[in-house]
């Protein structure tokens, strides 16, 4: 007898070993979905490995075997653990970030529907007298003529012959039509049409660069790491590189940051692909589980060659492939916050060393991370600085926020020099972009009589004021209340709205331009399913003038007619408790300005700031990412921060505060007595932002060179420490999010 070894679903990771009766020995193998005893219920597990004997006491056989192949390939198991190992988390939780929740719990099924067609050929005779005794039997029989023996789904059917269910019920009963069910895929793009679009004629910086592409590709020997300023068609080399992949019967994996260039991302792939397009699968988070369940299986089944998707794409079930793309690689959303902590780019790369298969990065920013291991040698660097056709980068231009108040009082929101640039496009019929990632009304509600403040009763952070609601949000727990409209503790009248968010200035922007189509852009506005491509199809095509929004406007998108981008506030992430906080206002700064003069007519950046000098937003006006890195990563080797060390945050939560501090403390000291010597260990405390979800967090950040040394040392220590029941202890590895 056989024996198998799985992890079953929601475990902890525990591995248990059960036998294989005789007659499935053939079906079971390693990454096959089983069903298993556990105690007295069942339960679904995912067989990680095969064993000719075991010595577990009282073995107990498998109860059942989903499907007729495995649903894990070994590649994909082995980044399971893999990820497990370096990330700090439990196998069961990295194979759950692996297999998706509908096709792990199985309650989602194909969809099937009715169709008809007909039992045998009907004569003109036969129809004639249908026609005379019942016109609606006759009609459908026409109907179903016309399709030449096809089935015809019975809902088309009783439309296209305006007959209704008795009709189609009695040609039943008297044989002459049959019904049977057929499974439907779920297509999220059903109804759009896509109109085959030709390669574009490569320039000489692209055909160089395409070279390296197609050579990697040929014979994968390092990642590729695409440094191409924004607008120098760097999607034009993804897509003919995945052609080249599938001219060598081979699959790729194309990886974007959010969902919000998906619906871009996908017209343009459908289009260059439109004569394959059923060979394209779309992943991303907006899908509903049945269209999710019906892209894996299509993916999983071989039926699709290429995938589009954001993080959790790169654990797409594709065989046989060729290449992966991450665009825009330096994007923080690539970065999962829950457990596993995984980085999708680091992940793409080491699928890539796994399948043998190309792994091309791009971004007009990269992270310094990765610029660091081109430099260096661990990857390629292939470099594009011009623009397609020769067009010009915009022209930034830095308005200093602290010269535009007048007579003592707080500077306008928009500054007249950007007010005169957006009304001047008006005129031309340009298109213009603002741009500030802060969603909201007013960032704080404050009362002068008493000094009261709105704050969250669970996050240590003010409640924003949004206006069409009237609400006051939350922005980190979603906890909300109406506005008030008088201090709740003096019962002052005098409550004070400070700061400003994307609602307040769609509404001033809405009364300087009253002629202007205005669209705004935010998690607000952006609830439905559809909005994504609704809002960004309108504004393409020119029915919108200014388009305002958060993050999901800043990268990726290519609007030709747009010759004007202003950033609101350049200062908003340049003053956080990161490391990284200089690296994403450049980053955020030059991806923005990269949406101006992508047409014929060069483009403007207006920048506002209040710290105009600094050097993330100097380095940026002048184009220069390779002055910002150099001074980026001087800083960093000074101070060891990444890349030149790995960075573990460890954060202890509890509603309890005395608790969660206490649990912290008794850790460090335990690290502190077995920590090897290459590992900088920093003192508990309290994190940035104290308090969130009603929990009070501490943090230890500690830095090392050797990080899953490090990080085995710690399961031991986790392992052996007791914490009380209310104290959440996590762990994260290369953390993106400090605060």
């Amino acid at each position: 007898m056989k024996f198998a070894r799985v992890i079953v679903d929601q475990s902890g990771g525990t591995a248990l070993d059960y036998a294989i009766p005789p007659e499935w020995e053939a079906r079971v193998q390693t990454g096959s979905r089983v069903a298993v005893p556990v105690r007295q219920r069942q339960a679904f597990a995912t067989v990680i490995e095969l064993l000719d004997t075991s010595d577990v006491p009282g073995i107990r056989p498998l109860t059942k075997v989903v499907g007729d192949r495995p649903i894990l390939s070994a590649n994909l198991l082995r980044l399971a653990r893999w990820m497990a190992a370096y990330y700090c988390c439990p196998v069961e939780t990295a194979m759950r970030a692996v297999l998706p929740q509908v096709i792990r719990k199985g309650h989602v099924g194909f969809k099937q529907r009715l169709a008809a067609r007909l039992t045998r050929e009907i004569d003109d005779a036969l129809l004639a007298e249908l026609e005379r005794r019942a016109p609606k039997q006759a009609a459908i029989v026409e109907t179903l003529r016309e399709a030449t023996g096809s089935a015809i789904p019975v809902v088309a059917l009783l439309k296209a012959a305006g007959a209704d269910r008795a009709a189609l019920t009695a040609l039943l009963h008297k044989g002459l039509v049959v019904t049977e069910s057929e499974t439907v895929a779920r297509d999220p793009h059903e109804g759009e049409t896509f109109v085959l679009a030709s390669p574009h004629a490569l320039n000489a910086e692209q055909v160089d660069v395409f070279a390296h592409v197609c050579a990697a590709i040929d014979k994968p020997e390092k990642p590729l790491l695409l440094f191409g300023v924004t607008g120098s068609g760097k999607t034009e080399i993804y897509l003919q590189g995945i052609q080249r992949v599938l001219d060598r019967g081979q699959s790729a994996i194309m990886l974007v940051p959010e969902i919000a260039l998906t619906p871009q991302t996908v017209e343009r792939f459908k289009s260059r692909f439109a004569a394959m397009q059923a060979e394209v699968a779309v992943l991303h988070s907006h899908l509903s589980e049945g269209e999710r369940h019906d892209e894996w299986h299509k993916i999983n089944n071989g039926k699709a060659r290429i995938v589009i998707g954001a993080r959790s794409a790169i654990f797409a079930p594709l065989e046989n492939l060729g290449l992966i793309v991450v665009d825009e690689e330096h994007e923080n959303s690539y970065k999962q916050e829950e457990a596993p902590r995984y980085h999708a780019r680091d992940l793409a790369v080491l699928r890539g060393s796994f399948e043998g298969c190309a792994v091309l990065l791009g971004s007009a920013t990269p992270s310094l991370e990765s610029f660091h291991n081109a430099t260096t040698g661990k990857y390629q660097l292939l470099r594009m600085a011009l623009r397609v056709d020769d067009r010009k980068m915009p022209f930034f231009r830095i308005i200093d926020m602290r010269m535009e108040s007048h007579g003592g009082e707080a500077p306008s929101i928009i500054s007249e020099k950007l007010r005169q640039a957006i009304e001047a496009r008006i005129a031309r019929k340009e298109q213009s972009i603002l741009f500030l990632n802060r969603r909201g009304f007013s960032t704080s509600l404050s009362c002068n009589a008493c000094g009261y403040v709105a704050e969250c009763p669970n996050c240590s952070v003010s409640l924003t004021f949004h206006r069409a609601e009237n609400r006051i949000v939350c922005h980190i727990c979603g906890h909300t209340a109406l506005a008030p409209n008088k201090c709740p503790d003096c019962k002052a009248p005098g409550i004070k709205f400070a700061g400003f968010g994307t609602e307040r200035v769609e509404e001033i922007v809405t009364k300087l331009f009253p002629k202007a189509v205005v669209r705004r852009m935010d998690a607000d506005t952006m609830t439905r399913k559809e909005a994504y491509r609704e809002v960004l199809t309108a504004f393409r095509t020119g029915k919108i003038d200014i388009l305002l929004g958060t993050q999901m406007i800043a990268k990726g998108l290519h609007f030709p007619n747009v010759t004007l981008v202003g950033i609101v506030n350049a200062d908003m992430g340049l003053h956080m408790p990161d490391f990284r906080a200089g690296e994403r206002t450049f980053q955020l700064l030059t991806q923005v300005a990269g949406r101006a003069g992508r047409g014929d007519v060069e483009g403007e950046v207006f920048v506002q700031s209040f710290t105009p000098h600094h050097p993330a937003i100097q380095f940026a006006r002048h184009h220069d990412y390779d002055g910002f890195a150099e001074q980026e990563t001087e800083w960093r080797r000074q101070w060891d921060y990444p890349p030149f060390s790995k960075m573990v945050l460890i954060t202890a939560r509890s509603a309890h505060q005395e608790r969660g501090s206490f649990s912290l403390e008794t850790l460090h000291r335990r690290l502190k007595e077995v920590l090897p010597p290459n590992t900088t260990l920093g003192e508990p405390a309290p994190a940035p932002l104290e308090k969130s979800h009603g929990n009070y967090r501490f943090h230890l950040i500690l830095r090392t060179r050797a990080v899953q040394k490090f990080t085995r040392v710690l399961n031991e220590v986790l392992e052996k420490l007791t914490f009380p029941e209310d104290v959440t202890v996590t762990v994260d590895v290369d953390p993106y999010q400090l605060l």
